[in-house]
């Protein structure tokens, strides 16, 4: 790292142009970089992006260049961009020079206007060439192998991936047309020529049983077993807590605990507890699981944590983020049990303020693992466990309720949406779909787990320590401009929607709540918002309206949260301007210098696994209805394209009726009022409009439902 700064430092300071290896080792030999050190970090600069190497071999500084770095986002019409946190760059498919979708690239900007219809924003809009490919992010693809006459082929299943990977005849593993392949790329894409590759894998036939959620393991590149370094150190950490580790911590074990969550969770990162004293205030205590207790900095698994970076939740299994011994036991907050926690004791009035906290390392021994179903049930019916877990959950409830009301007047925005459940048996065949939503239970935690990400933020903040915050910018524009065409043709009494205001976001979610498009104007409106990211550097969190906002409560499943323990484990040590020359605060540091690599990786990470988790649910939902093929639905149109309209089913499974089955007239799409419009009847198809439909045709590995208008 020392190499690193002063590179960048001489480079800012006293370089006007790209300098060569040697001009670099000559001005910093004096410093005392050996030429060792200067290479290797010079290869790890390269690789990362921070530095530019040049045809004649020199090294400069992308910004200076005119270059953005990023990974690039491909569409499935041949285009992409690469975003950085200012604006986003636009790639034209003939710019892209063999770069595929989330490969790290250098865009050099160019001054190209855009086309195809979208409006840039002068501040925002940019058009750039893909001109180096800094780090490849597929060394494997999935996909569907193809003959063509004497000619193998394989089409990834991936539509972001717009390349066909050739195949040479003597690397196919015995693979037979409509076979789903795993392909190692040999030769990558270049600006005239496609990736070639041999097959390494054949999954067989796509109709297989378990075959769908397979091919999404498989087309993620989603690890399925740990590797034995990671394994041995899990042997070596003990099963139950030990008394020498206790010391130094705050003894919660004889107050009631409990923890709250899904029926099928099985790894329990939070636990509460609370009392209201005679004074009005309410003492909140939540406790985040220890897991950096267990997982040092630098070790096997906090490397294989930071690869995966989060555990995948997909419909037929979970994928950890780490080793099976951590997640579900030493590290989980298991009832009647001691574990380790991190836990933030506040002390709340009653009108949500926080008056004071304190962050300190404990142990607690939960008292109940509860879940949601049963706590919505008790709500409702009045029947508890136990007189002191009744008083507990109504109390919880009382404060849920104030810090959801203070939260939602300073201008957070409170979606309503759902989350389908896919029902399997024991042959992992789709059999139901259950629709979760919001409840008074799941508010409970949700409340008090956003009041500690806040209270963690800030008290990070206010040491000037190293730390990594949860941001996420104001909406786009262009896409809310839309969304206010949308709702004043569907009558909302909304006037302007251009300001962004989240008192006005807020008012078309409750003018939406009782009519059959609240889903859709829920989705568009969560579609419009940018999405939240990690950064090394304070900005506020729109959807929440917080000003200081981090991930601090999910350490088991997000390797952020984890990254966070550290620092805050660190700054309760001592202050980061006067680190502990100990090999822990060493490490610290270290982690402080790689904070921007982190937040970007995990920010694409996320994305990532939140695709495959959508995926996994989609494949499952397509099967389900394989089986309904001929049924009749009511359904909600949730799209308005000119090739036709896409229509969502109560149980979310989405599909499309093409404009050439619509034989009753000939259909005219007006694309400002986001509608189909019959030429002679003058018949309507809008946005958020209920119609009864046919499902005539469903192809899972396609995620494809085809319908036509009953």
């Amino acid at each position: 790292m020392r190499a690193k700064n002063r590179i960048i430092k001489l480079m800012r300071k006293e370089a006007y142009a790209p300098l060569t290896f040697e001009e670099l080792r000559r001005l910093l030999e004096p410093q005392g970089i050996s030429p060792k050190e200067l290479e290797k970090a010079l290869f790890l600069m390269e690789k990362e992006g921070t530095v530019i190497k040049t045809r004649r071999e020199a090294y400069g500084l992308p910004d200076y260049m005119n270059l953005v770095i990023g990974h690039l986002q491909a569409n499935q019409k041949g285009f992409g961009f690469v975003k950085n946190e200012d604006f986003e760059v636009r790639i034209s498919a003939c710019d892209i020079n063999g770069a595929m979708h989330g490969d790290k690239v250098a865009v050099r900007l160019t001054k190209k206007q855009r086309k195809e219809g979208i409006k840039p924003t002068p501040s925002k809009a940019r058009e750039g060439e893909v001109v180096h490919i800094l780090e490849r992010a597929h060394k494997t693809l999935v996909g569907k192998f193809e003959k063509r006459g004497k000619v193998y082929y394989v089409t990834p299943l991936n539509k972001k991936i717009f390349y066909d990977v050739f195949i040479p005849k003597g690397v196919i593993m015995n693979a037979v047309k409509g076979d789903i392949v795993v392909v190692e790329i040999d030769e990558y894409p270049d600006k005239r020529h496609g990736p070639t590759g041999r097959v390494v894998e054949n999954l067989g036939n796509e109709n297989l049983a378990g075959m769908n959620v397979e091919i999404v393991v498989r087309e993620f590149d989603l690890p399925t077993e740990f590797p034995s370094d990671v394994l041995k150190e899990c042997e070596e950490i003990p099963d139950k807590v030990t008394e020498k580790d206790i010391q130094g911590r705050k003894d919660y074990r004889n107050e009631l605990v409990v923890t709250i969550d899904g029926l099928d969770a099985k790894d329990f990162d939070d636990a509460v507890s609370i009392k209201k004293e005679k004074d009005g205030n309410y003492y909140l205590s939540v406790h985040i699981a220890d897991v950096s207790h267990y997982v040092a900095l630098d070790s096997s698994l906090d490397k294989e944590a930071f690869k995966r970076g989060f555990s995948a939740y997909l419909v037929d299994r979970v994928i950890p983020m780490l080793p099976h011994k951590l997640s579900n036991g030493i590290c989980s907050l298991n009832p009647n049990v001691d574990r380790f926690t991190l836990s933030v004791e506040m002390t709340i009035d009653s009108s949500g303020e926080v008056k004071n906290f304190l962050v300190t390392k404990g142990i607690i021994n939960s008292n109940a693992r509860l879940t949601y179903e049963e706590v919505d049930k008790a709500f409702i019916a009045g029947d508890f466990k136990s007189k002191e877990i009744e008083n507990s959950l109504l109390l919880l409830r009382e404060l849920s309720d104030i810090l959801e009301n203070k939260r939602v007047n300073r201008g957070s925005v409170n979606f309503e949406t759902i989350e389908p459940k896919v029902v399997l048996d024991e042959n992992l065949k789709p059999i139901e779909v259950l629709i979760r939503e919001k409840t008074p239970a799941t508010k409970l935690i949700e409340e008090t787990m956003i009041l500690t990400n806040e209270v963690t933020a800030g008290f990070m903040h206010q040491r000037s320590a190293p730390m990594i915050y949860r941001v996420h910018e104001p909406p786009d524009l262009e896409a809310l401009i839309q969304i206010g065409e949308l709702v004043k043709e569907l009558g909302y009494p909304i006037s302007n929607i251009k300001s962004a205001s989240p008192k006005i976001l807020q008012s078309i979610i409750k003018f939406a709540h009782n009519r059959p498009e609240k889903l859709l104007i829920n989705y568009l409106m969560l579609r419009a918002m940018k999405q939240a990211r990690y950064a090394k550097r304070l900005s506020p969190h729109f959807g929440l309206a917080s000003d200081c906002y981090t991930h601090f409560t999910s350490p088991i499943r997000r390797y952020t949260d984890l990254v966070v323990h550290h620092f805050v484990k660190s700054a309760l040590k001592h202050k980061f301007s006067h680190p502990s020359e100990k090999a822990e605060g060493s490490s610290v540091l270290n982690l402080a210098d790689r904070l921007e690599e982190i937040c970007e990786r995990c920010s694409i990470k996320e994305r990532e696994i939140d695709e495959a988790e959508r995926e996994s649910v989609e494949v499952k939902l397509c099967e389900l209805m394989k089986d309904k093929i001929g049924e009749i639905f009511w359904g909600i149109i949730t799209g308005v394209t000119s090739f036709g309209i896409f229509v969502e089913l109560p149980n979310t499974a989405e599909g499309l009726i093409h404009v050439s089955d619509m034989t009753d007239d000939y259909y005219q799409f007006e694309s400002e009022h986001f509608l189909l419009k019959g030429k002679h009847s003058g018949k309507v198809f809008r946005m958020g409009q209920k119609v009864l439909v046919k499902l005539v045709n469903v192809k899972i590995s396609e995620k494809r439902i085809d319908f036509i208008l009953a």
